[in-house]
């Protein structure tokens, strides 16, 4: 006989919404638990930038958007956490930055965005003339530069917090997870017995993996990511420099690899229009771009690397951006997409009412069936992948 472990809720998909939803429920008494076929954060998740957005680089274009409006209250919810003083504690988290900028070129498109955006965020940016990042100190730069309430996380600190704090409820089960008729689980692993999960809810948290549930229609948007590194690099930097268009030209945040130095992870626009590029052309453009946006830069002592992420979203008409979270249910499952990392609170949030919608009550769980069961690692983070290259 397979052992047969009862639960409130079974997640699967370890990023960060996944984890997420883990804490909340946990946190309120529910005998919840995650399972994860690769390693934490290995699909979206640990390519986000690490930025919690405040709703400035979605309001560009002269109004405030449906996605600005979602998400304008994250940095205030993120920082209770990484307090200690939120629904979910992230104090073992590092955060990288207090502020992400907001850099306008001379260009008048620039200028135009960087005025729309600073009258529709008064309470969430200001301009600044002193105190700039240290790039932007040279007597060369010409332009305005914007400080938002927007904090910079770094994302591996914030998966490892939470899986230590939640390591009892972490399942590693190496093939992918398809639920039976009777909405059961099974587990497998080479060094173990199937084991089966019989939880009261499933939810997918999942990214890409959702699309092999039926009822889970999902698009997927590509990235073509940049990052660089080198002596050269002139400290860290996070912001977003505008362009011409309501997406930002350039968003960078700073990150060290594993041997301690500097990473400038570069997306914005960039990524957005990369994905027309091979990976060749896209180095080629990105040294363009920063030649041009920071000349007094030597970018040829600098190497560069790319690789490309798809963003899993729920299928929306005509396949436009969603403006927030999206998630559908299906009987007693549940998938969930969280677009964006710094929603990824407001999505666990909408789920766990979803769970009590279902009249599924707090539980206690045998942990001890749970014990001797593998669990996940934590992926690495992508400019420490053995498979780039750099050049």
């Amino acid at each position: 006989m397979k052992p047969v472990v009862k639960l409130d809720v079974a997640i699967v998909g370890g990023g960060i919404a996944g984890l997420w939803l883990l804490a909340r429920l946990r946190e309120r008494g529910y005998g919840a638990v995650l399972v994860e076929s690769q390693q934490l954060g290995s699909g979206q998740t640990l390519c986000a930038q690490g930025i919690i957005h405040g709703g400035a680089k979605y309001s560009l274009h002269g109004s405030l958007s449906a996605s600005a409006q979602a998400i304008a209250g994250m940095p205030t919810l993120w920082r209770r956490c990484l307090s200690g003083a939120g629904e979910v504690d992230l104090r073992e988290a590092r955060l990288l930055a207090e502020h992400q900028y907001l850099w306008a070129t001379q260009a008048p498109t620039s200028r135009i965005a960087a005025f729309f955006a600073s009258k529709l965020m008064q309470s969430r940016m200001e301009k600044v003339a002193a105190d700039l990042p240290i790039v932007l100190q040279h007597p060369q730069f010409r332009g305005a530069v914007y400080r938002l309430d927007e904090p910079i996380i770094d994302v591996a600190s914030v998966l490892a917090a939470l899986a230590h704090r939640y390591r009892d409820a972490l399942l590693f089960s190496p093939e992918p997870v398809i639920p039976a008729v009777d909405g059961s689980i099974t587990l497998h692993h080479p060094d173990q017995s199937p084991l089966t999960l019989f939880p009261a809810c499933l939810v997918f948290t999942a990214g890409a993996g959702n699309a092999k549930l039926p009822w889970a229609a999902q698009q997927l948007r590509p990235l073509h990511m940049v990052m660089a590194r080198g002596a050269n690099l002139p400290g860290p930097l996070y912001a977003h420099c505008l362009g011409a268009s309501d997406t930002p030209r350039l968003t960078v945040t700073s990150h060290d690899d594993a041997q301690g130095r500097l990473i400038w992870f570069l997306g914005g626009g960039l990524a957005e229009t990369g994905v027309q590029r091979n990976r060749e052309e896209q180095i080629q453009f990105a040294r363009q771009e920063l030649t041009a946006l920071l000349p007094w830069v030597n970018w040829n002592a600098v190497q560069l690397a790319t690789f490309i992420v798809e963003r899993a979203e729920a299928q929306q008409p005509g396949g436009v951006r969603p403006a927030s979270f999206s998630l559908r249910r299906e009987g007693r499952m549940i998938t969930a997409w969280p677009t964006k990392l710094a929603l990824a609170p407001l999505l666990a949030e909408q789920l766990e009412e979803q769970v009590r919608t279902l009249d599924v009550q707090p539980h206690p769980v045998d942990w001890c069936a749970l014990a001797h069961w593998p669990r996940p690692d934590i992926a690495v983070s992508p400019w420490d992948r053995a498979e780039l290259a750099w050049s």
